[in-house]
């Protein structure tokens, strides 16, 4: 060991070596008569002790205790002094000394143990430092890292009281360490889920069990995002709970991707129970178009084999069958046509100057026998000064045969059908009502679909006359809309725009 005696008495100096080879301490001994010299040798790990006079002539010697502390705090002080004042004593030990030892009581046996005092406070003092030294570069480290994860980290005692965030937290809520720190970290969390997490957060932490909660909390800007908060007890060495860590994990992405799941994996499913629905108005459509032709099939073929050796009146009845049938089975056929070319999107339509009275006059005066033949009243109501259309009269003709035969079908003896046509901002309204056996409820909302007659129990044709109806309507940028009551009659209703010319009178 090497041992630095700081004395500007000689015979001082002396007498210390001889205590330290008496006490059988094995050392180098410097020595230093001034405190420019004892500044200038002592350096870090420059000596194991420095044994220093408490009167050095010309200087501050507690000034130079400081001054040595600070340039090697290494290298313990013992003070060395002819006077016993513990005033003076208690002024070493603040500035920086290991131990005080009166010169008067100075023996081998007491230098020796205020010297290994002041090792063993030397070694302590420097373990400490190097402990200091190593908790900073861990909580640096420690720092660094929680600032560096993507996550917003936080620490909380035992009651779930947060004492500590990382810069994450900061940067995502814009709160202040004040606003954050406590019980008022609940804050930045959707109002609708707070009182939920506390209670949640509570009664994990009250069990000691981890926490986990889908969470929304507020970004800075006010917008909400979805993230996952969890909490973990860091425990003691005998399982008690120091603290909890908790982290919050920005989720959104992930949780507006699965909502999308869900919303996609909901219209793949209504699109299945379509198909589905399509398929089975499909087969019962083609069920129905089967049996519609093998009648007049049927018809035509009876009505055939009866005209060899038929009389005049009876071959003529029989030529009227074959007619008949001929035109049934054209009607069905141009049916099925006019829907594949509305599903297409192919349908005819040739604009002209178009006369709405003069379109439902004809349209009434075409169904009057049949309405006559039923005892049904048919009538036509189109006011003064109505607009013009510009429409394909051959297509809005077909339109209203289709509503006018519907309503002719469903109408009982005795009732009445109605033609109606109204001036509405830049559109024209037509309607034709019937106090017929009305819809119920159920099935109205699919009267325009294409098959949708065709599940009916009444098999009243093959369900494609309402649906080539909205095609024309559309096909004009009209629209078309049923309102009806159960056992209290329908009323189908168009609105087509208006032609930009004067309008008819």
């Amino acid at each position: 060991m090497r041992i630095l005696v700081v004395d500007d008495d000689k015979l001082d100096r002396l007498a210390v070596r001889r205590c330290l080879q008496q006490a059988g301490i094995a050392a180098e001994i410097d020595e230093a008569a001034s405190a420019a010299e004892a500044t200038e040798r002592v350096q870090p790990g420059s000596y194991d002790c420095v044994l220093l006079d408490y009167l050095i002539p010309g200087s501050d010697t507690v000034a130079l205790v400081r001054s040595l502390a600070g340039q090697a705090g290494d290298v313990p002080v013992v003070i060395l002094t002819g006077r016993g004042d513990e005033d003076i004593a208690v002024e070493f030990m603040k500035a920086g000394a290991a131990d005080y030892l009166p010169k008067e009581a100075l023996s081998a046996e007491r230098l020796a143990t205020s010297f290994r005092y002041a090792q063993e406070s030397a070694r302590n003092a420097a373990a400490r430092q190097r402990a200091e030294v190593a908790l900073r570069e861990r909580e640096a480290e420690f720092r660094t890292l929680a600032n560096a994860i993507s996550q917003m980290a936080w620490m909380a005692d035992t009651q779930g009281r947060r004492y500590w965030y990382n810069q994450r937290w900061y940067e995502f809520t814009g709160l202040r360490p004040d606003e954050s720190l406590g019980l008022g970290w609940y804050l930045a969390y959707h109002p609708d889920q707070r009182a939920t997490l506390v209670a949640s957060q509570a009664a994990k932490f009250g069990q000691g069990q981890s926490w986990e909660e889908t969470v929304r909390l507020r970004r800075r800007d006010g917008e909400y995002r979805w993230f996952l908060a969890r909490a973990m007890p860091v425990r003691g060495e005998d399982g008690t709970i120091l603290r909890w860590v908790g982290t919050e994990t920005d989720i959104t992405e992930q949780k507006e991707a699965q909502l999308e799941r869900e919303r996609l994996l909901d219209r793949e499913q209504a699109a299945r129970k379509e198909a589905e629905r399509a398929a089975r108005a499909r087969d019962d459509m083609l069920a129905i178009v089967a049996h519609d032709l093998r009648n007049p099939i049927q018809n035509i073929a009876t009505a055939a084999a009866g005209l060899s050796g038929a009389g005049e009146d009876k071959r003529m009845r029989l030529v009227g069958v074959i007619h008949r049938s001929t035109e049934e089975m054209e009607r069905l056929i141009a049916d099925l046509f006019d829907v594949a070319r509305i599903e297409s999107g192919t349908l005819s339509i040739t604009k002209s100057h178009l006369d709405v009275r003069a379109l439902l006059a004809e349209a009434c005066e075409r169904f009057e026998p049949q309405a006559l033949a039923r005892n049904i009243a048919l009538g036509c109501e189109t006011p003064a000064g109505l607009a013009a259309l510009g429409a394909d009269r051959d297509r809005l003709s077909q339109a209203l045969s289709n509503l006018i035969g519907n309503a002719l079908k469903f109408t009982p003896a005795g009732g009445r059908i109605s033609l109606r046509a109204a001036n509405e901002e830049g559109a024209v309204r037509i309607s034709v009502e019937d106090t017929g056996i009305g819809i119920p409820p159920e099935n109205l909302p699919h009267v325009f679909d294409r098959f949708w007659q065709a599940s009916r129990a009444s098999r009243a044709g093959a369900g494609l006359g309402l649906a080539i109806c909205k095609g024309i309507v559309e096909a004009h940028g009209g629209r078309i809309w049923a309102i009806s009551t159960e056992g209290g009659g329908t009323s189908i209703h168009i609105t087509l725009p208006a032609e930009a010319a004067a309008s008819v009178s």
